[in-house]
C-alpha cells in the first residue's frame, strides 16, 4: 500500500512551508462567508498554505510565532469556525489530540500510532464492501476509513 503524501509529524514542520499573503487568505474567507479578522487572516495563511494535518497546540504555536496577541481560544474557535464552514475537516484518532485535515478530497489515512504520523490514503487503495443486509433501507453515504498500525 503506497502513501500519496505524508503530511504531519507532531508538529515538527521545518517551517519551509509556503505561507499565503494576507490578501489570499482574506480572499479564502471571504469566498466561505467568513469575516476576515485579523487573527482569522493569521491562522488561515498558515493552515491553508498546503495540504496538511495539524493539531490545534501546533497550529496555536506556529501562529503566536508571527502574532504574539492572538490567544489560544481564538485558534481553537477559528478552527471550530473552519470546520463548521467546510474549509477544514476534523479528525479524531482516540487517544491523540484532535487533527484537523486541509484536504477535502475524498481519502483516507493511514495513521502511525508509534509516531503520530499521518499519511493520505487515496480512496482508490481501499476497496469497502457494505453487505447490502447491513445497510437494509439505507442508502452509503461515505465511507472514512483510518487504519491505525504499530512498529
Amino acid at each position: 500500500m503506497k502513501a500519496v503524501f505524508w503530511v504531519y509529524n507532531e508538529g515538527m514542520g521545518t517551517g519551509a512551508d509556503p505561507i499565503l499573503n494576507p490578501d489570499e487568505a482574506t480572499a479564502l474567507l471571504r469566498e466561505h462567508g467568513i469575516a476576515p479578522t485579523r487573527q482569522r487572516v493569521a491562522v488561515s495563511a498558515i493552515l491553508f498554505a498546503c495540504r496538511q494535518h495539524m493539531a490545534a497546540s501546533d497550529l496555536f504555536r506556529r501562529v503566536r510565532a508571527s502574532d504574539t496577541s492572538i490567544s489560544r481560544s481564538t485558534v481553537y474557535n477559528t478552527l471550530e469556525l473552519f470546520v463548521e464552514k467546510g474549509l477544514l475537516q476534523e479528525l479524531n484518532f482516540g487517544d491523540s489530540p484532535r487533527i484537523y485535515d486541509t484536504n477535502l478530497a475524498p481519502h483516507h489515512h493511514l495513521y502511525h500510532v508509534d509516531s503520530g504520523k499521518i499519511e493520505d490514503l487515496d480512496v482508490s487503495q481501499i476497496k469497502v464492501k457494505v453487505p447490502d443486509e447491513v445497510l437494509g433501507n439505507s442508502s452509503l453515504v461515505g465511507v472514512d476509513v483510518t487504519l491505525r498500525v504499530a512498529g
